[in-house]
């Protein structure tokens, strides 16, 4: 059995999780084509959608991925989205508490 019949024994959502991660780690920056570019489409998508539509989207999809096994980098830009656009001191605020095991941050105190 070769690698492609392999994906292909696979379930549908697990053949997809791997070649995603595979796909984000192995990703140097040319562009995709399009029957697989992902980005494309979203940024189409979210730049369409109300602020209430991106808050229902970012919270599904963070659900979603938990349960993913993301490769490192994938992480790493995950994590580097979500803190995008944040002061230096709202980042080290969130960090830290992260790093205490805290479950909420009052944010009025960032």
């Amino acid at each position: 059995m070769d690698l492609v019949d392999g994906i292909y024994a696979c379930h549908p959502d697990d053949a997809e999780h791997v070649l995603a991660v595979i796909l984000e780690e192995w990703r140097t920056g040319v562009p995709l084509p399009t029957f697989i570019d992902a980005d494309s489409d979203a940024e189409f998508w979210a730049h369409a959608a109300s602020f209430e539509e991106l808050r229902a989207i970012f919270i599904a999809a963070g659900r979603r991925l938990i349960s993913y096994r993301l490769g490192r980098r994938g992480r790493f830009r995950m994590m580097q989205r979500l803190l995008d656009g944040l002061r230096d001191d709202e980042r080290h605020a969130i960090l830290q508490a992260l790093r205490e095991g805290k479950d909420l941050i009052d944010v009025d105190q960032l």
